[in-house]
This record gives structure tokens, C-alpha cells and sequence, in this order.
């Protein structure tokens, strides 16, 4: 049995005797409607009331922010016009006061938002950098796909974003994540006075030979049953289960680079010949309902190891969290599995527990391991934990920081620090990449990786 097999026995009974949640971002959850006329004053109160409680009196970011002075007035105006204003904008502007807290975990979750208001079903948009671009289509559309979105009735995408972004907090990065959410809604941008009707919207678009397009679309009314996809599933251009011939995608599904490949596999792991590497992916931080993390991480530890291959390079750009509990000791031993270096690849979806492992590994083998790709999700300092819940009409699923992570100074001498990060420190300068390596839209429609391509570089 080999050095690590016994650590994940060890890590195992640590962290079913720890605090179970640690740098969690749950998958976006929500609860059947209730038979309440939502859009009620009364039923618009009763929510308001279970978000003062759950929200403003239990997030730690908010307080941190000093803005929860501002929360109240902002709830406070709101309830006082429950019954005039439209349930857009209700579960707008209660997006908005939750994003008030700053702080990337503290979230009305978009997507189960999103069935609940119109959404366009001719394009779907994911962001590269700061633009986004189209990579989803239906057939009457596809010759769009690829096309860089310019302006939503007139206005140009610069100044939507503004709007998208005060609908969640932390870095700009991870606020454009579930942007397209919004700028795929009429109904949310006309509440929000982006927009002038909530029926339709006009979309101009740059193609890829730089002609400019203009399509008016007309959105799918609220619908509880639309294809459930989170926002980064559009870069796989594998079907959607229950998507059926309704979408073309940019790329062929064998003209994606293997990191968008497999999209219902959370981890994954390849030998690498080229660049004398093992590569292992992680897309979460947790199990699945087909697969055991702690058995896969015993499984890639010793492929690894037994591959003779002199690097190892660790995918983490689409992974979202789950329990930094989970891959702590996994990360600190898998600087013994090659002799050479290790290189991390991250992106803004590299979010909450994926953070940590990252920050654990960094820490493991610092002279060794080099950061590729683009900017994590988060911050060193966040706050994390606390729990889900749902507003008993609206139907809106919210989640609450209660615990804080400092991963520049371990949470030394911090109040509210998560156990976990106290009793097992992470204390790192920086997770920047050392080396930049984001997606550009020109490399993906070329089926190409270009963080991949930076390890080669940096190999040669």
C-alpha cells in the first residue's frame, strides 16, 4: 500500500469528523412553487421577511462590506412597494441587495432564476475576457455561431455587463460567469430599464470576417421545464441531455480539445507523451453520483506516479468547489508523483474549494509549481459556508456566508474563521497565474488550448 493510499484513509476519517461544509458552491438549487400567488403583497412580504432573516441577518460578507445598513434601506423601499412592481424586478432587486455583500458565495442563484422569466431560445452567449460570444445556436441562427455579441437594442454590451454585474458580487470575472443569464432575458433587462419591451429584443452581433448583424428575437415565456444547463456548459459542444436538434454548437463535439470533451465526467485524467506529462482533471470537489473522489484520487495518484512521465499538469479551470476537506491531503503528496514540475491550470471558474486545492498545492511545492491560465474565481479573502435557502413564493434560492477564508495569512489572528483553514492553514501570496494563458474565442473555434499550449512552451 502506498504512502498515499494510507493518507486517504486518514484524510477520510478527518474530514467526516470535521465540519462538513468547506469553500462550497452548491450547485444552483430551488424548490417547487408555491401555490401562493407569488406576486401578491402579502406573498411578497412573507418573502422579504425570510430573506431579512436568512439573508441580511446571517451573511458575514454583508457585514464585512459595511453595507448592511444599506441592505435594510434597500429592503426596507422595497417592501413598501411589494405589491407595484414587477416580480422581475422584486427578484432583481433582491439579487442586487444580496450582491451588495461583495463576496462571490453570497448569491441568488440565475440559473433556476432564469425558468421563472422569458429567455430567448435562438443563441446562447459565454463570456471570453470581458466579451462574449455566441456558442450555442438554433439551426435558423447558426450562422451566427461564433459571433461576438456588440449591443442589446442599441446599447452597447459594455454598458449591459454594468447592469448584469450588480446582480452578483466578488471579482468582475466571476460576476460575467452567469451574465448571459440576464442578456438572454427581455423580461429581467426591461425591469431593469435596459431594455424597452419585455417581448422582444433587437441583438447585434460581429461576425468572424467583422460584418456586424442585427437579429430581433422574440423570447420562450417562463418555462420550469426549459434543458437544466449551468452557465460554463455551453463550451462543451456535447448535447445537452433533452437539448435534441434544437442547437448547433460552434465546434464539432471531436473538434474540442480535451478539456471541453466528456462533459459528464467530473474527473478525468490522460497521459501526455508530448510534453512528457501526466494530466489530471478536476471538475469538482466533491463526489459524483457515478464516482468516488477519493477513489479516483488514489487512481490518478498512482497513474501518475507509475508513468514515468517527468511533469504533471493538474486541469482545475472548470472545476466549482465542493469540500477543500476532500483534496487537502491528495494535493499535498502529489508533488512525489514526477520528479520534475507541476503545473496548475486555472480560469474564473476555478471557484471556492477548487481555490483551496490550488492554494494547498501551491503551498505543498512552491519552487515547483507553476500557475497557468487566468485568474481564479475569487479572491484570497472570501467568505464561504452557510447554507441554502428558498423564498417560500418567489421560489428564489439564495445562499448565505457565514465563515471566512483568509488564504493570504491562514486565518491567523481572524474572529469567524472556517475550522478547517485555521486548523490546516493555507497562506499563500498570490494565485496569479505565472503564466497567462486564457481562452481567446480564436482559439477555441480552432479547437485549440491554449493553457496546454503554455505548458509545452514552457517545456521546451
Amino acid at each position: 500500500m502506498n504512502i498515499f493510499r494510507m493518507g486517504a484513509a486518514a484524510l477520510a476519517v478527518l474530514a467526516f469528523g470535521a465540519t462538513p461544509a468547506a469553500a462550497q458552491h452548491p450547485r444552483q438549487q430551488e424548490q417547487a412553487a408555491s401555490q401562493t400567488d407569488p406576486t401578491s403583497a402579502e406573498a411578497r412580504r412573507a418573502d422579504i421577511a425570510v430573506f431579512r432573516e436568512q439573508f441580511i441577518g446571517r451573511d458575514a460578507a454583508l457585514a464585512v462590506a459595511g453595507r448592511r445598513d444599506e441592505a435594510e434601506r434597500r429592503l426596507a423601499a422595497l417592501e413598501a412597494q411589494a405589491g407595484n412592481v414587477s416580480q422581475a424586478y422584486f427578484e432583481l432587486e433582491l439579487a442586487r441587495i444580496v450582491a451588495l455583500a461583495d463576496n462571490g458565495h453570497s448569491a441568488y442563484f440565475p440559473g433556476p432564476r432564469s425558468r421563472r422569466f422569458n429567455r430567448i431560445m435562438q443563441v446562447r452567449f459565454a463570456p471570453f475576457g470581458e466579451d462574449f460570444y455566441v456558442l450555442r445556436a438554433n439551426p435558423a441562427n447558426a450562422d451566427l455561431l461564433g459571433a461576438k455579441l456588440v449591443a442589446i437594442d442599441g446599447h452597447p454590451i459594455a454598458q449591459v455587463r454594468a447592469v448584469a454585474r450588480t446582480l452578483a458580487g466578488g471579482t468582475n470575472a466571476w460576476r460575467d460567469r452567469n451574465a448571459a443569464y440576464f442578456f438572454e432575458s427581455p423580461e429581467q433587462m426591461e425591469a431593469l430599464d435596459v431594455i424597452a419591451d419585455a417581448s422582444r429584443a433587437s441583438y447585434r452581433f460581429q461576425l468572424a470576417n467583422g460584418r456586424t448583424v442585427t437579429r430581433r428575437f422574440t423570447p420562450e415565456p417562463a418555462n420550469p421545464n426549459r434543458v437544466r444547463a449551468n452557465a460554463d456548459r455551453w463550451y462543451y459542444p456535447a448535447p445537452v441531455e433533452g437539448e435534441g436538434e434544437n442547437w448547433r454548437a460552434l465546434l464539432a463535439t471531436d473538434a474540442a480539445p480535451w478539456a471541453f470533451q466528456e462533459p459528464d465526467r467530473p474527473f478525468r485524467m490522460r497521459d501526455a507523451p508530448e510534453i512528457d506529462a501526466y494530466v489530471i482533471e478536476l471538475r469538482q470537489n466533491n463526489s459524483s453520483d457515478d464516482t468516488d473522489i477519493a477513489d479516483f484520487m488514489i487512481d490518478s495518484y498512482d497513474a501518475a506516479r507509475e508513468s514515468g512521465r517527468r511533469h504533471l499538469v493538474l486541469d482545475m479551470r472548470m472545476n466549482g468547489g465542493g469540500d477543500l476537506n476532500t483534496t487537502r491531503a491528495w494535493v499535498r503528496h502529489l508533488p512525489r508523483t514526477v520528479p520534475g514540475r507541476i503545473f496548475v491550470l486555472t480560469s474564473p471558474y476555478t471557484f471556492s474549494a477548487a481555490i483551496s486545492t490550488v492554494g494547498y498545492l501551491k503551498q505543498a511545492a512552491p519552487d515547483r509549481v507553476t500557475i497557468v491560465g487566468e485568474v481564479v474565481g475569487d479572491r484570497l479573502d472570501f467568505h464561504s459556508e452557510g447554507s441554502v435557502f428558498n423564498l417560500p413564493n418567489a421560489g428564489g434560492a439564495i445562499l448565505n456566508a457565514t465563515e471566512r477564508h483568509d488564504y493570504r495569512t491562514g486565518c491567523r489572528n481572524i474572529e469567524n474563521c472556517h475550522g478547517s483553514v485555521v486548523r490546516f492553514p493555507i497562506s499563500v501570496e498570490s494565485l496569479a497565474p505565472d503564466i497567462a494563458a486564457p481562452w481567446t474565442i480564436e482559439a477555441y473555434r480552432a479547437g485549440r488550448d491554449p493553457a496546454m499550449e503554455a505548458v509545452q512552451a514552457a517545456l521546451r
